[in-house]
């Protein structure tokens, strides 16, 4: 007989999964079971992850109505806690969402889409554990601070700069993601098409331009940042603006630019180089190349010409006013133009541009050999 070991299990070392899906689930409150794909490109390995956290009572998986989610087990959070107070304790002591769980859907589903966010987030680069990142929502920290290093704070963490954030109550962001130079809205759709509040997602706004102002030390205007499960929802969310049921939050009244970008790998690539100015304006300088001078005096919105004198717009990181717009001007005045984007967004794209406007498209792979090695 194999004698079985009394010792106490011991935290999994930094750059381990079985460290990675931990600490998510603890920052978290729950981890969606298929956010672990995202982690993780081999099944075996993954399902050898969770049956280690989940046989030390680390970890274990709450699945209820539908939803499978991973949440810690009681040896788990007293691991974190023990170990490592300044990384966990915010989430894991009072009766906060990430501590004292509910197990009502909708509840759920908000910790789903925030952990969801989480894993783009740490896929993308950005730092997400608060002992890494300024504290920069904290009411005793003054700042500034310096950002060399792209920053992501959800929203649980946002409403410690307290009188603020009670502007903001019922905002549908997951967080905020700070760069040296910009500041995102993050918003997460998952598989849904947003919804928003016009008047409190703008309160949002002015209390995170607001707070970069003071605390980083930049006077800019935030972005808005919408994450989906796939490039149909923003092919959706055109196609109904041309029919009249525009979202004027998303389209005019919100944010001069909002991205879009998937939950996959492709969005993570995508927001390594949102938050890469230098790369965009490589990528662009590429693109020119083969295009006239951009006017000024033109009455489409456009980045370059073609030597007909038609509008180019570069698209590869969608922005969803920028693209309505110029979707709208080319059809309303019946001239023709090019649209630039990725290969991948091409079939979503289509189905906007009619006859009067052609898809160039930017090999995916090429750019990745090419410029993910920099960003």
């Amino acid at each position: 007989m194999i004698p079985i070991s009394s010792q106490s299990p011991t935290l999994p070392s930094h750059n381990s999964l079985n460290y990675e899906l931990l600490s998510l689930t603890a920052i978290c409150g729950e981890v969606p079971c298929a956010c672990s794909s995202h982690l993780t490109a081999s099944e075996s390995y993954r399902k050898k992850v969770v049956t280690s956290l989940t046989h030390d009572k680390l970890l274990r998986i709450f699945s209820r109505q539908h939803l499978r989610g991973y949440r810690l087990g009681v040896r788990g959070k007293r691991l974190l806690l023990q170990q490592e107070p300044e990384r966990f304790e915010f989430y894991l002591s009072g009766c906060s969402d990430t501590n004292a769980i509910k197990s009502e859907v909708s509840r759920r589903i908000r910790l789903h889409r925030i952990a969801q966010t989480y894993v783009t987030m740490l896929n993308a680069g950005a730092l997400i554990y608060r002992n890494e990142k300024p504290p920069i929502f904290s009411p005793a920290a003054s700042g500034p601070f310096r950002i060399e290093q792209p920053c992501f704070y959800d929203s649980r963490e946002m409403k410690e700069a307290e009188l603020e954030m009670l502007k903001i109550r019922g905002s549908r962001m997951a967080g905020a993601l700070f760069t040296y130079s910009r500041v995102f809205a993050v918003y997460n759709s998952m598989e849904f098409l947003p919804i928003f509040e016009p008047q409190v997602e703008m309160r949002a706004k002015v209390m995170l331009e607001q707070v970069y102002r003071t605390k980083v030390s930049f006077n800019l205007n935030a972005s808005g940042l919408l994450l989906s499960d796939n490039m149909d929802t923003l092919r959706t969310l055109l196609e109904r603006a041309q029919t009249g049921k525009r979202d004027h939050f998303l389209l005019h009244d919100g944010y001069e630019h909002f991205y879009f970008l998937t939950n996959d790998f492709y969005g993570e690539t995508l927001l390594r180089l949102l938050c890469s100015p230098e790369s965009i304006t490589q990528l662009d300088a590429l693109l020119q190349q083969d295009f006239q001078s951009p006017s000024s005096g033109s009455r489409f919105e456009h980045d370059t010409l073609t030597d007909s004198g038609a509008p180019v717009l570069f698209s590869y990181l969608p922005d969803i006013p920028r693209l309505f717009r110029f979707i709208s001007a080319i059809n309303f005045l019946k001239y023709s133009g090019i649209i630039v984007c990725f290969d991948f967004q091409a079939d979503a794209l289509r189905p906007l541009c009619g006859d009067s406007i052609e898809l160039q498209t930017i090999d995916f792979q090429n750019f990745k050999a090419r410029f993910l090695p920099f960003i």
